[in-house]
């Protein structure tokens, strides 16, 4: 039952739901929309400054070590991690220097009790993400089930209790720094006994070969970035409405879980080979479309009951956005990306990347106008169809690769139909 791809599955359906549950227990407290949208925006900066050089090189990662030799397999889980750390060091200086400084859009920021705290654990943390992958490309299975189940459970735990007694979001964070650090430390010893000489070339190679992923996943990112700026800018810095926009622009945690996982585990299997991968690709999102799309069209369905037990009355105006959000699900279960960087073709990515982030801003900035936070979602929607539009392009001329061999088709249309049904009944 426990594959790696569906350990990597869970550990990001973790993830996922720890997120949903700090956005859950925040309000359960009794703590304000100011006081939530203060650390909504320390994970925004925490993002801007991680999310792109982390989830390219962790793809660059997954698609150049499968073709090493076994010593150069030893050699890069290190240098990796040392890249991460450095990268991660360079990030903190820049973001203290703009508070320290006092440069426009960080000022905001110095005033918020627990900076410092939530500083240091970004800077622990980060690095630490490598460890499930690392885990996961040397065959640790063991290790991996382990840290893949229990990981993110032990993260809430280290969170909310702190949080729980003390009433201060900076215990919290402090609790999720001492977690960080275990990892961190587990992590540097499981790959520092792995090294045997520092090898450049090797580390020159990931990079080469990440940077357009890096790119791809910056520009890509940056929507989320993009709208978050947009929203404190349009409504004057008006900390209570982000969170209102925040908690309504999540995609389901389940949702992104299990994608991300597949995502970054079949890569190896294409690979190596391509038939076979799409074969065990195509199966891996047939059991998502049965899970996930039921479950989406219920929540949407019942939306206006749900929403505010988990999040509380305050966040009532949030669902409108959230419904958006939604349908996303709808293009996420279409596999275009870790295909086509199996295929080596990162160049592409970039710059499919690249003018997705165009529509992407256009689109927000009109939809922000005309329809307010709904808008912005909808913008998402659009963007993010012409990056899978564009994908299939690509696989169909590159490898004469269809819709019909990365998902079942016809289950996709009829939940698809499905779900958008189920909007208009509660519209």
């Amino acid at each position: 039952m426990w594959t790696p791809i569906r350990l990597l599955q869970f550990f990001h359906l973790s993830r996922h739901f720890s997120v949903l549950f700090y956005a859950f227990f925040l309000p359960f407290l009794g703590f304000s929309k100011d006081e939530i949208g203060s650390f909504e925006l320390l994970i925004v900066l925490a993002f801007s400054f991680s999310f792109f050089w982390v989830s390219g090189l962790i793809q660059g990662l997954m698609h150049v070590y499968p073709s090493l030799l076994p010593a150069q397999k030893k050699k890069i889980s290190f240098q990796t991690f040392i890249l991460f750390s450095l990268l991660s060091a360079i990030s903190i200086v820049i973001i203290i220097a703009g508070i320290f400084f006092e440069i426009n859009g960080f000022q905001y920021y110095g005033s918020i009790p627990f900076i410092w705290v939530f500083l240091l654990f970004f800077f622990i943390n980060t690095p630490s993400q490598l460890l499930e992958y690392v885990l996961f490309l040397e065959d640790k299975i063991n290790f991996l089930k382990i840290l893949c189940l229990l990981s993110f459970p032990i993260q809430i735990l280290f969170f909310s209790i702190p949080l729980y007694f003390s009433k201060d979001i900076g215990m919290g964070v402090a609790g999720l720094m001492i977690w960080a650090l275990i990892r961190f430390i587990f992590l540097f010893f499981l790959s520092f006994f792995s090294i045997l000489s520092f090898d450049g070339n090797l580390l020159i190679k990931l990079i080469k070969y990440s940077f357009p992923l890096i790119f791809s996943a910056l520009v890509g990112g940056l929507a989320t970035v993009v709208n978050a700026v947009m929203v404190q800018f349009y409504y004057n810095g008006n900390a209570a409405i982000f969170a209102i926009y925040r908690y309504g622009a999540r995609e389901l945690p389940f949702v992104n879980g299990l994608f991300e996982g597949l995502g970054l585990g079949i890569v190896p299997s294409l690979v190596k080979n391509l038939q076979d991968g799409l074969i065990s690709l195509k199966k891996n999102t047939l059991l998502i479309l049965h899970l996930i799309f039921p479950i989406s069209i219920l929540l949407m369905i019942y939306i206006d009951a749900w929403f505010p037990f988990i999040f509380s009355k305050q966040f009532q105006d949030s669902i409108p956005v959230f419904k958006i959000f939604l349908f996303l699900i709808i293009l996420r279960i279409i596999p275009t990306n870790p295909v086509i960087n199996a295929l080596g073709k990162a160049k592409l990515l970039a710059i499919i990347g690249l003018l997705e982030l165009i529509i992407h801003i256009s689109c927000s900035f009109a939809g922000l106008k005309w329809f307010g936070l709904t808008g912005m979602a909808m913008a998402t929607c659009v963007a993010y169809s012409f990056e899978k539009f564009s994908g299939l392009i690509i696989l169909w001329r590159s490898k004469g690769i269809l819709l019909n061999d990365l998902i079942p088709v016809r289950w996709w249309l009829f939940y698809s139909i499905l779900l958008i049904s189920s909007y208009f009944i509660k519209c």
